[in-house]
């Protein structure tokens, strides 16, 4: 069974960026450019990464980039058991108090590059966990090269990455470049939207 990468890329549409913006402003907080902050504000592609994944009641979902939780939300109503990576601080203490309530997610503050997902606590000890994430771009090459190489391998990926990334990772002989040949020796990338 060879894994498949679900990539998505897209910008801004109106349905929830006024939340997101009062949510933002409310925490004083504003896109940090060295961490490679974005927020995505189209709810129709939060629907789209849930269908994408598959995600069905009881997934283990390691989530990446939560920033204000929104996706988050999205897998905890499918049912999905969440493992939510966010390394800036206070977003991650928003999310801390956001879900406070929430039994099936757990907020981890940590660089996803260190996140280390055989460490017990998180229960991902096999590939029964899908990978998931609106993550800084940057991160692409280093993050999926650490993935494939030490961590369990995922179930699925669903990432939502910049055109040009997506296009490169699932580019075909002769326009492959090393990060397509990486990337393709693990999986069959797929652009969904």
């Amino acid at each position: 069974n060879v894994l498949k990468i679900l990539i998505f890329y897209g910008f801004y549409a109106m349905a929830i960026i006024n939340q997101i913006k009062n949510e933002l402003i409310q925490l004083g907080i504003k896109p940090e450019k060295s961490l490679g902050q974005n927020f995505l504000i189209n709810e129709g592609i939060y629907q789209k990464i849930v269908a994408a994944a598959e995600v069905q009641k009881g997934d283990r979902v390691i989530e990446v980039g939560s920033g204000l939780g929104t996706l988050t939300q999205y897998l905890l109503d499918a049912g999905a058991e969440v493992t939510a990576i966010e390394k800036d601080h206070a977003l991650a203490e928003h999310l801390k108090t956001k879900f406070a309530n929430q039994k099936n997610v757990k907020i981890v503050e940590d660089d996803i590059l260190k996140f280390n997902p055989l460490n017990t606590k998180y229960l991902i000890q096999d590939t029964r966990y899908k990978l998931i994430g609106n993550f800084p771009y940057y991160l692409t090459s280093h993050l999926l090269r650490t993935v494939f190489e030490n961590w369990p391998m995922p179930s699925k990926v669903v990432l939502m990455l910049q055109k040009e990334v997506a296009q490169r990772i699932c580019a075909k002989p002769p326009k492959m470049s090393l990060l397509a040949v990486s990337v393709q020796y693990y999986t069959r990338p797929k652009i969904v939207s």
